[in-house]
């Protein structure tokens, strides 16, 4: 699966920083909320499932700066995400550990495959250290977008 074929630039937040985890899921999941892609009666139950998720089994990588939140929401249709970007960080975890890409995936409960799918795909995408890069020092949702398009054309300027 290809990411850049499901990215839509709407969900992309730069430059957007929140004092914790669970400020940053609220805001990602109002804003999937206000752009028509989460039902309204949905946001507070995700909101608090993904945190009681993320303190069972922490979905954070600190040592690289990542945290992929994700959950399966009855009521949600297909898959949906949103990518918050920001340097030096869109949240801290402990001692000021910056967490400068947050990509929240939430998706329907049938679609098992299709979730562990699209997690494996944006695992890959995320695991490049010069692609976390370059989304770093992106402004704009275009720029989020065209880096992840980059990376994923084969001989692209981010595959070498």
């Amino acid at each position: 699966m290809r990411i850049s074929e499901k990215v839509d630039g709407s969900l992309v937040l730069v430059g957007k920083s929140w004092g914790s985890f669970e400020e940053t899921v609220r805001a990602m999941v109002e804003h999937l909320a206000a752009a028509g892609r989460l039902p309204a009666e949905l946001v507070e139950p995700t909101i608090d499932g993904v945190c009681r998720r993320e303190r069972e089994a922490s979905m954070t990588m600190a040592d690289v700066g990542v945290s992929v939140p994700h959950l399966r929401v009855p009521g949600v249709r297909g898959i949906v995400w949103a990518l918050a970007v920001a340097a030096p960080a869109v949240f801290s975890v402990g001692v000021g550990l910056p967490i400068s890409i947050v990509a929240l995936v939430l998706s329907s409960p049938s679609l098992v495959g299709d979730h562990l799918e699209f997690l494996s795909s944006l695992s890959l995408l995320l695991q490049s250290p010069r692609c976390r890069q370059r989304l770093m020092q992106a402004r704009s949702s275009e720029e989020v977008v065209a880096v992840i398009q980059a990376f994923e054309e084969r001989g692209g300027p981010l595959a070498r």
